[in-house]
Parts: structure tokens; sequence; C-alpha cells
């Protein structure tokens, strides 16, 4: 029997946390005392009547996890400041970097962004790529209709043109205010200390703004999209997590509704928040069921409208359309069981590079993920993984709440940009990592600080954090630079992702555009020969990769500005035709020396030659037009007449092929 003398008014009015678990242990602890025990005790230990007599009271603090306490200014100004010092400390050597990658698709080349806060109107009434394409062009199954992120840089547009400085500042602004509202949320789940410094709320926040997988989100511009995603997903969540113990909620649930839409907006990813905000607070609050059956409902409502207004804008959800670019659909030419199993590697993948985040790269475009099958082990191993911590999950959500909540909170951001519903035009990205990783940091942080008591110390608990914190910020450090412009990114690319032709492609054509600008001969000389490598490096990868083929048509010319040789020019452009035949620029660079007499015999063989070869793939189409070509030059040219009628007679058309016999 247990003989502890334990006071519950000191206990529940008394302690500076106010543990609603610490005053039912106490309770129950004053109850199975001895008589004896109690009748030499203090008096004022028998004083019951100024604790709360009500059992619902009693129970409605005991059915909640979640901590309700205000949180002053004091207690957080510190933990603040250190999170915006940490975040300018690790990117504000991004602030005078460049334009790089899709920057150009949302800002520098997008007519609406350019028309600043006039083209507001258009940005929000039109698939998020027209402003750069001039029309709708549904590349990927699912669209984009991203208009919160464009939004705001036609908006710096307004104040100042083309300002990167402006637009990497307010990258690292919103990245800051994310890591102010982790923190702020995650309070809401431990009872505060004096010694903050040491909790998991901070050492969670401290290690995400910390984490090299997050460079890309932050220093390319046009990841902000990630960001602001994130940032309204969490103030719908704190706003949720408010309206719970609001006497009259209703301006906080609009404030939540408000803010989840304008997630919602910024990325379509945050439609995970649908679920996981009702099964938050069904985790840490077990109680007010009617109260999260009303926050679930409202959330749903703005679902269905936000559907409603990217279908009515857009044309689909899901465009039946089936994508054939490999570079824009990954998994076009796999079977359904390669397929899966790649996914499923690329789902393990994501986990190792949170945990342990190196080798980093921004592209993993075909085929830098390999194609995997069901007899790979790390296919098996991923899969394992998953259900083993799946299942943790929903049979430990009432004693491990935090564990379950954390890998469910991992799973339902991940899903949407996993590739299972819909392919998101590659096999994965790290920015993709940017929401999720947050439930597996606080996983890990929660097991090693809370759950490892049992067999290690909080000293050495904290001092493992400290390497880890050590290891992402020194990786973040060195990964920033990387994005100062198009050379570095892609120098760094074509280091990790060796495999993908798009990476390769990437490289060449920043070399070459070197190339181009370049004054020195001899330099000029290397610059081409190199970007021929890489050109040549992504087209053994994929043969028919468009961007690439343009480019080798475009190395084979100023190789021969350099050293005029048309047999070796001509035979560069039949590869490139014979694999893209539709390439503009051979049919716009080959007139400018037709009427060259010393070439004009090589290029009529030329055209006489490919238009065989297509027409022998299969490919009537293209073999008439590259035929035509020719056969406008010269009628009579006996090659080119051949292949016009051995076309025609391949078509089924023999009236049309007697004509060029």
């Amino acid at each position: 029997m247990c003989n502890l003398q334990l006071d519950p008014k000191e206990l529940l009015y008394k302690s500076p946390f106010k543990n609603p678990l610490l005053t039912h242990i106490s309770l129950t602890l004053v109850s199975k005392r001895p008589k004896t025990s109690m009748a030499k005790s203090n008096k004022k230990s028998n004083k019951l009547s100024d604790v709360p007599k009500s059992k619902d009271v009693i129970k409605e603090k005991t059915a909640s996890l979640l901590y309700f306490e205000q949180v002053g200014f004091r207690q957080l100004l510190w933990p603040f400041v250190i999170i915006m010092i940490l975040g300018a400390v690790l990117y504000a050597r991004c602030i005078p970097y460049g334009y790089v990658l899709d920057d150009k698709i949302v800002i520098t080349e997008n007519a609406y962004t350019k028309q600043g806060v006039k083209g507001l109107g258009k940005i929000f009434t039109t698939e998020s790529f027209e402003g750069y394409f001039k029309e709708q062009r549904n590349l990927i199954q699912g669209g984009r209709y991203r208009p919160l992120s464009i939004a705001t840089f036609a908006i710096e547009h307004s104040i100042s043109p083309n300002n990167n400085r402006l637009s990497h500042t307010v990258n690292i602004l919103l990245y800051i205010l994310c890591g102010f509202l982790i923190y702020r949320l995650l309070l809401f789940f431990y009872p505060h200390r004096r010694n903050w410094w040491m909790t998991i709320p901070f050492v969670v926040t401290i290690l995400y703004m910390a984490h090299p997988i997050h460079v890309e989100a932050v220093a390319n511009i046009k990841g902000r999209d990630e960001i602001l995603a994130l940032l309204f997903g969490a103030i719908s969540i704190y706003y949720a997590i408010r309206s719970i113990r609001a006497k009259s909620p209703i301006i906080l649930l609009i404030l939540m509704g408000l803010t989840y839409y304008l997630g919602v907006l910024s990325k379509e990813n945050i439609l995970s928040f649908l679920g996981v905000v009702p099964v938050l607070l069904y985790l840490f609050h077990r109680s007010d069921y009617k109260k999260i059956g009303s926050i679930f409902l409202i959330l749903l409502a703005i679902t269905i409208g936000y559907l409603v207004q990217r279908y009515v804008i857009i044309g689909f959800l899901i465009d039946s359309a089936p994508v054939t670019d490999v570079m824009n659909n990954p998994f076009v030419d796999m079977s359904s069981g390669e397929r899966l199993a790649t996914i499923m590697y690329t789902l393990g993948k994501y986990l190792l590079l949170i945990i342990f985040p190196h080798p980093l790269t921004h592209d993993y475009y075909p085929y830098q993920i390999p194609i995997m099958n069901w007899a790979k082990p790390s296919v098996w191993l991923s899969l394992l993984t998953y259900l083993g911590l799946t299942i943790y999950a929903v049979l430990r959500y009432r004693k491990q709440p935090h564990i379950s909540f954390g890998w469910i909170f991992f799973l339902a951001t991940i899903f949407l940009v996993s590739n299972l519903v819909i392919s998101v035009g590659t096999f994965m990205n790290e920015r993709f990592a940017f929401i999720p990783s947050l439930g597996i940091l606080w996983m890990v942080i929660h097991l090693l600080m809370e759950n490892g008591k049992q067999w290690i110390k909080p000293v050495l608990a904290l001092g493992l954090c400290g390497v880890l914190f050590a290891g992402y910020s020194g990786k973040t450090f060195t990964r920033v630079p990387v994005w100062e412009n198009a050379m570095t990114l892609n120098r760094a690319a074509v280091k990790v992702s060796t495999n993908s032709a798009r990476a390769n492609s990437f490289m060449g054509t920043a070399l070459f555009n070197q190339y181009r600008v370049e004054s020195d001969p001899i330099e000029k000389k290397r610059l081409l020969d190199e970007a021929d490598i890489y050109i040549k490096r992504s087209l053994d990868i994929i043969p028919d990769y468009t961007s690439a083929n343009v480019m080798a048509a475009g190395v084979a010319a100023e190789n021969f500005r350099m050293k005029p040789d048309m047999d070796l020019l001509l035979l560069e452009f039949e590869k490139v035709v014979l694999q893209t035949p539709g390439i503009k620029y051979i049919d716009e660079y080959i007139p400018y020396y037709i009427d060259d007499s010393r070439y004009q015999g090589k290029i009529l063989d030329f055209y006489a030659r490919i238009g065989e070869q297509l027409r022998q793939q299969g490919d009537y189409r293209w073999a008439l037009h590259h035929l035509a070509k020719g056969n406008k030059v010269d009628p009579n040219h006996p090659g080119i007449r051949k292949g016009i009628a051995a076309t025609y007679r391949s078509m089924g058309d023999e009236a049309k092929a007697r004509q060029f016999d």
C-alpha cells in the first residue's frame, strides 16, 4: 500500500504546469492511503472541499491531452529570437541569388505576373502555368492551380519589377514565420517549462528550421507555394485547437476555414488537412466530439467548394487524357507492378532523406530513380517499414498519441505527392517533403527525449539532438549556395543525379549558354565540348528526349561554325531527326545553306535518307514533311521522288504514289 502524503489541492492549484495526468494520479494515491496514515497527516490534506467536487470537471481535465494555458509574450520571446536568427544565418546568403528553374514560369516569363496587381484576376481564374505558355497545357494529370504564391509574385512585381532580392527576402521571412508557428503549435502538446531550450517543442522546431531538405523550398523563389501552404495550414490548426475551448468559437472557426482555404490555394496537398485536423483533435482532446465533428464539416464544405472552383477554372480534377511524355509522366512505359514498386521505393527514400539528408539533389527525373520491381529487397524494406509504423500508430494511438499523430501527419501530407493517386510529373522531389518532414521529426524527437528516458539520460538525448542539429545546419549551410544560379545548381545536380536525363541536359544547356557569351576562343571551345558530353549522356539515358535533341542540334551547328564540315553536321542532324523528327531548329537552320552549291547535293541526299528511314519506322507524317522540303528545292531528285512514292504507297494511297514514280 502506498504511503505517499500528497495534497491534491496543492497539486491541482499550486502546480506551475497544472498537469491533468499528475492531478489524476495524486487523487488516486490519496484515496488509497490507509486510514492510519490519513489520521496522522496534516489536517489540510483532508480539506477536499477546496478541490472541485464535480466528476465532470475532473473527467474533462483528464480527457484532454492538450495544454490550453495562456502562453505569454515573455515565454515566447527568446525562442522566437533564436528561430529568427537561425533562419537568417542559414538563408540570408541567398538574398542576392538569381532566378533559376521554374522561376521563369511563375515570375520572369509569366505574362500575368508581369502585369503586377492588374494580373491578379487572371492568376486566380486560370491554370497556374497559362501565364507562361499563353494557353492552358495539361502537362500532368492533376493540372496546376496554385494561384496564391503567383499572386504574391505579381504584387512584388508591382512594388519592384524583377527584384530577386525582394522575393528571396520574403521567402526567408515566411520560412521564419513557419518556424514561429510550429513552435507555438507544439506548445499545445507539452507542459510549459522554464528551461524551454530543453523541451521537445523547441528541439523539433530548430531541427525543422535547420533541415537541409527544405533548402529547395526556401532558396528557390518558386518554392514559396510550399512555404505558404505550411504557413496557412499551421494557422488553421492553431485556430481549430483554440476553438475547442472557446465559449464563442464562431470567429475562430471562420479564421480556421479561411486559412485552410488559403492553404489549398497555395498548394493542393493541404487538402490532406481535411483529415489531419480532426484526427489531431481526436487523439489529443478526447472529448467535445460534437465540436470536432463541426470542425470536420466546415473543412469538408471548404474542400468541396475549392474542388468545384478548381474544376470550373481548369476543366477537370484529374485529366483523363493519358500523359505520354516521360518527363511529365515517368511511369508511362512501366507495368503496374513496376509502377507500384518504384513508388514504394521512393517513399522509402523520402524517409531516409528526412532522417539522413545526404546526398541531396533537386533532380529525380528519369532515370535517377531506377525502374524498380518486387524482386528488389529495398522495395520490400520500404513496404514493411510503412506497414509496421502504420500498425504501431493505429494500435498505440491512445498510449502514444504523439508518435501516432506524427506518423499520420507524414502519411497524410506525403500521400497526394506520392504518385499513388495521380502522377505528379516526376518520381519524387525534396520540396515535396517540406511539410511531411515535420511529422517524422516530431516522432523521432519525442521517441528520443520522452520515450527514450527508459534507456538514456535526458542529457544524452539532448546531446544526440545537438549532433543532429549540427549535422543538419552544416549541410544546409553548404547546400544553400548551390541555388545561386543555373550553373552552380546544375553542377551540383549532375554530381548526384548522374542517371537523370534532365539533369545532364540542363547542365549541357547551362554550358551552352555560357559558351554563347564567352569571348575567349579557347574557352568557348572547351565549354562547347563539355556541353556536348552532357547532352550525349542525356540522350544515352532517353534517346527521344526532345530538349536534349534540340541542344544536340545546336551544339552540332556551333561546331560547324567553328569548323565547317557538312557531312559531320548532317550526320548529327540525322541522329536528332530520327529520334525527334519535329524539331523546328533544323528546319530553320538548313535553308541557310541549301542554295550553296557546295552543300546542296549533300542536303538533298540528307532529306532523301531521313525520309526513307522515317518511312521504315512507320512515321509517314514526318517522312513526307522532310521529303517535301527536299522536293521543293529539287523536284527531280530521284531519291526524294522515290521516297515520296514509297511513303504514299505505304499509306495505301496508290494514286499519289504513281505521281512520283
